[in-house]
């Protein structure tokens, strides 16, 4: 444990995708792998003849030996809090032990009590409710937090809620899903949520008010790109959601209208478009466009890769959060179309609830017209979206220095929990920029 200024100290982040999860490889038997190839190529032949996608996530995902470990979002989170707790704790150097949500073993549970100071929960939608107000695997899991003996923190973790249903409202949750995030609140030393909607579960269940500091991609520091060269033409960027059965049944009725409207703006607009690529799921999606006659370049690769594409835009349309979100890292205008509540609540927290459209209200007049009048405007919202990341940015670097607090003074003893010290107070969108100034100063010293 830590015992000098400069001895390290170990932190457990528990994320959605470890870097080791990255390199993973799906396998199947050969028969079951065959099947699928047979299916997908199928499907292969049913698109180009119907000129509509047909594509089975299941069997793609098995031909291709894809393990679902590729969504460049929750790679950016992992990237992101691991930078934001080195900065937070230096000069102390911090090492890593990264666990993949769902894998704490009791070998792995072992491991963790043995090495590690803190326990970081990292980002992403960890917290999941279904139509009827059950929870999802990991906070219906969130019992086996018990089982690690040193500081738990959560660390931008977010609230998802897809719209291929009907959504849950907050406020009429089941008991037992009450019970988890009471759980989950009286297990954490402190806790960091990436929207309102996330803070106001807290508020709710566990009488808690904590700290918004909005994603934490929001605040990563990607090595700075040169600054593009200025495009002949306005660049715009796309990206589509595919990475899973929920998000495709969204995008499938969707997809001729998107390929008309970017052919027409391609035309009137004289625009260049540049596809940023999120999951491995999105190939068939981008080879379909591509089959469609939609000229655009890609862009694939790290989530450096991927900001350093989206700062060669001028404007983004998306469905993906984390495209929205990397849009808005890269100071760029966005039009999202939402298939999770969560890009809604984004919307709100970055003072561009415009910049949002709920799925099922999309047709072509209304996408030429919000994208006109956003386009337009692109300066304004650039303005507001910096305006806003900035004090955001000062939220969650207070967080991230009241965790080093907190993990110094319980250095000496981890026996053993005195309440819940330190959180920032919860303060919702409609509170303004002013209200998160204040959330971020006004919660003690700095350490540095």
């Amino acid at each position: 444990m830590i015992d000098t200024e400069l001895d390290a100290v170990t932190v457990c982040l528990y994320v959605a995708i470890t870097a080791e999860a990255e390199t993973r490889k799906g396998s199947a038997p050969w028969a079951r792998r065959l099947k699928s190839l047979t299916k997908h190529s199928l499907d292969r032949v049913a698109t180009k003849l119907s000129h509509r996608l047909h594509l089975d996530v299941y069997h793609y995902e098995t031909a291709h030996g894809l393990s679902n470990n590729s969504n460049r979002g929750d790679i950016a989170i992992r990237m992101a809090i691991k930078q934001q707790l080195r900065n937070a704790f230096a000069p102390r150097p911090v090492a890593f032990l990264e666990v993949k949500w769902g894998e704490l073993t009791d070998d792995r549970i072992a491991e963790i009590n043995h090495s590690c100071d803190i326990f970081v929960i990292g980002g992403g939608g960890y917290i999941f409710i279904n139509a009827d107000g059950s929870v999802g695997h990991m906070l219906q899991n969130v019992e086996e937090l018990e089982k690690i003996h040193c500081p738990v923190f959560a660390y931008g973790i977010g609230l998802n809620r897809l719209m291929h249903e009907k959504v849950c409202p907050l406020d009429g949750l089941p008991e037992n899903a009450r019970q988890k995030i009471r759980y989950l609140s009286k297990k954490c030393e402190l806790i960091s949520v990436r929207d309102s909607e996330t803070a106001r579960l807290f508020e709710l269940y566990a009488g808690r008010l904590v700290a918004l500091t909005g994603d934490p991609v929001l605040s990563y520091g990607a090595k700075a790109p040169a600054a593009p060269a200025r495009a002949a033409h306005p660049v715009i960027g796309i990206n589509l959601a595919a990475h899973g059965w929920r998000a495709l049944s969204m995008l499938k009725p969707l997809l001729p209208t998107v390929i008309v409207f970017l052919k027409e703006i391609q035309r009137t607009h004289q625009v260049k478009l540049l596809y940023l690529q999120h999951h491995d799921l999105e190939r068939p999606v981008i080879d379909f466009l591509h089959a469609e006659a939609l000229d655009f370049e890609l862009v694939c690769g790290p989530p450096d890769d991927l900001l350093r594409g989206y700062a060669r835009t001028d404007f983004v349309l998306c469905q993906m959060l984390h495209a929205c979100i990397f849009a808005a890292a890269a100071g760029k205008p966005f039009l999202n179309i939402a298939y999770d509540q969560k890009s809604i609540a984004f919307g709100k927290l970055l003072g561009v609830p415009e910049s949002c459209l709920e799925h099922r209200e999309v047709n072509l007049a209304v996408l030429e017209h919000m994208f006109a009048s956003l386009f337009q405007n692109r300066t304004g919202l650039n303005m507001r979206l910096e305006a806003r990341k900035k004090v955001l940015r000062l939220s969650q670097n207070r967080f991230a220095e009241q965790l080093v607090e907190e993990t110094e003074r319980r250095a000496p003893d981890f026996a053993g929990k005195d309440g819940q010290p330190g959180d920032l107070s919860y303060i919702s969108e409609s509170a303004g920029i002013g209200a998160i100034v204040q959330q971020a100063g006004n919660t003690g010293p700095r350490l540095h």
